[in-house]
């Protein structure tokens, strides 16, 4: 499902949308580079995959806050992609996530902040922050101290 126009405002896919029904057996859902795709439109996703694994959503500006209630409804992600997700909020993430493995965030504009959030959020995950130019050491060394089971060597982060 990758580089489609799921999503696009028309009302040939509005209506294809509102037809989905329950696959609680999808476990991988590759979304990115769909430049249609809002909040709502991922969360429907989730809603209708609760049993999702592996989420790609890189390349993708569209989402802002609608990821903390994606990994609300799918608590079995292992691995999520938000790389080049220029726009993505984890401000609001106030639960932990306990089965997430591997989180991509190259290319965002993440910050310390973020950081501090995940670090309450995400215990136990390999942290991929290529490129996030307004990460500095200072938020990494905290990641790693309060990701108790995150290890420095499992942060790939070069500004």
């Amino acid at each position: 499902m990758e580089h489609t126009e799921i999503g696009k405002k028309s009302l040939e896919s509005s209506r294809s949308l509102m037809d989905f029904t329950a696959h609680p057996q999808l476990k991988y859902l590759p979304l990115a580079h769909n430049q249609w795709l809002t909040d709502e439109n991922i969360i429907m996703f989730a809603s209708v995959s609760p049993n999702l694994q592996l989420l790609d959503l890189s390349h993708y500006c569209g989402i802002e806050e609608g990821i903390a209630q994606v990994l609300r409804m799918c608590c079995n992600i292992r691995h999520l992609n938000l790389s080049f997700c220029s726009n993505v909020k984890l401000l609001e993430m106030n639960f932990e996530v306990p089965k997430l493995e591997v989180l991509n965030l190259s290319f965002t504009e993440v910050d310390d902040q973020t950081l501090y959030v995940i670090s309450k959020s995400f215990r136990g995950l390999q942290l991929v922050l290529l490129c996030c130019t307004n990460v500095t050491l200072k938020g990494v060394e905290h990641v790693v101290e309060n990701c108790t089971q995150l290890r420095k060597d499992q942060v790939r982060w070069f500004s």
